[in-house]
């Protein structure tokens, strides 16, 4: 029976060396769960058998478990790398048509050619999509991907990234209560002048109050500079609290012959109802019925070489609102103190960073930021019953049960680390003091086949 106890023995550990071997083989991949071997007795069945005679008839091996651990971090920099820092895994599909899901602590990500965010085997990392670059669609779960790292230009306007009950360009200015000035007189420096108007007028110190200047974009996206020019009615009654307002556009195209109209409360505060104003320059037109593309810059001079502009009647093309609801009027300097609009030029991709609630942020050279999606993490009752498919991922099981997926931070999940990576949580020196205990059984294991061939060689011997 020594025979067998003893094979048992070189057997069973002679694996137990090879789940050491392979935790010491992996001390550096990331995400990796190092393995520990469990043994159990064995006993020959018998019904009649005496219990307090029983013999065990060698060791088994009952399992390979892998322990699930948090590994230590390691910061990388990189923007796409993802440590889980909980009990959570990613979610992976071998292609966006493969449904079967495959679960891994390995974190270290990059696009593919086609903008999807795959790992190092090339399987697609999933989540939630974010259709329009602002909230996540929890409807399904789906290969996430970044398109192909550009964003087209977009135009000043009535787009969803800015207000829509506000307006495409909002100009904040407080115009200064104490400025006694007020419009030129009719004249040749005064406005009158500038209706019509040659081409690059040049616009005195003495035609208006105070400007401010704000960038727009067409729809190819090229900039054009919109200045308003602040002229005060008068310094006394209702007159010095009332504003007009010149539009121009590249410091020469003035947009409407009159002026916008601003009315202060005396304490500084707006009065005016309505301080939005449509700006349409798609193709504006003239009075002798000649047209204006400020997005070509053509014209059509009319013949007697003057230019008097208006806004055009016809909506569309290149029109947006002005908002004008953030002036004030106090008594402080004159100071431009906030300008926001929604156009921008074409950009592409500089950087990509995932928050610790698992959400995609795309950084464009254009200095704009999308939301690209949201990573979800899955979780599961008994994590030591998934099987291991090699690559360092996992498939659910039975005994695994099946996993609870949501956002990173719920439940105890865990929540995603960027720039940083989870390494092996293999514990080097454990595994060189099991590697000496592994060996130091089998040399015992050995020694006792050794040792019942002695004893049968001597019976052998027996005369």
């Amino acid at each position: 029976m020594a025979f067998q106890q003893g094979l048992s023995g070189l057997n069973v550990y002679s694996k137990g060396l090879d789940v050491v071997s392979h935790n010491i083989a992996n001390a550096s991949t990331v995400g990796f769960k190092a393995s520990s071997a469990h043994f159990a007795d064995v006993y020959a069945g018998a019904l009649n058998g005496a219990a307090n005679l029983q013999i065990g008839i060698g060791v088994s091996l009952a399992a390979v478990q892998q322990q699930f651990t948090q590994g230590n971090q390691t910061t990388t920099g990189y923007g796409m790398d993802m440590m889980i820092n909980g009990n959570g895994f990613f979610r992976f599909q071998k292609n966006p048509g493969d449904l079967t899901p495959y679960y891994s602590r390995n974190g270290q990500f990059h696009l593919d050619k086609d903008g999807y965010v795959v790992n190092s085997n090339g399987c697609f990392l999933t989540g939630y999509d974010s259709p329009d670059g602002q909230t996540i669609n929890t409807a399904s779960i789906v290969p996430l991907t970044v398109g192909t790292g550009a964003i087209p230009p977009q135009q000043t306007g009535w787009s969803t990234l800015v207000d829509q009950s506000k307006g495409g360009l909002i100009v904040g200015v407080n115009l200064d209560a104490r400025d006694e000035r007020s419009a030129a007189a009719p004249g040749a420096t005064g406005w009158e002048q500038l209706t019509p108007f040659a081409w690059d007028p040049t616009f005195q110190a003495s035609m208006f109050n105070y400007s401010s200047s704000a960038a727009i974009y067409d729809q190819a996206g090229t900039m054009h500079t919109l200045t308003n020019y602040y002229v005060r009615q008068g310094n006394t009654g209702a007159l010095a609290r009332t504003w007009d307002v010149y539009t121009v556009v590249d410091n020469k195209y003035l947009v409407s012959a009159t002026p916008n109209q601003l009315e202060f409360n005396a304490d500084g505060t707006l009065l005016t109802t309505n301080a939005r104003f449509e700006l349409d320059m798609s193709n504006t037109a003239m009075q002798d019925g000649s047209t204006w593309d400020l997005t070509t810059d053509t014209i059509v001079p009319p013949p007697n070489g003057t230019y008097n502009w208006f806004k055009s009647t016809t909506p569309g093309g290149f029109a947006f609102y002005l908002d004008l609801g953030e002036m004030t009027q106090f008594g402080m300097p004159d100071n431009v103190d906030s300008i926001k609009q929604d156009g921008y030029i074409a950009g592409s991709l500089t950087n990509l960073s995932v928050s610790q609630e698992g959400y995609v942020m795309a950084s464009y050279s254009n200095g704009q930021n999308k939301m690209m999606g949201q990573v979800v993490l899955a979780e599961f009752a008994n994590p030591h019953g998934l099987q291991s498919t090699g690559s360092n991922m996992w498939i659910e099981t039975y005994t695994s049960g099946q996993p609870t997926i949501g956002e990173p931070g719920g439940g105890t999940r865990g929540i995603i680390q960027s720039g940083s990576v989870e390494d092996s949580n293999t514990d080097l020196t454990q595994e060189l003091v099991n590697m000496i205990v592994m060996q130091r059984n089998y040399q015992a294991n050995a020694q006792t086949i050794r040792t019942q061939d002695q004893l049968l060689q001597t019976l052998v011997n027996l005369r």
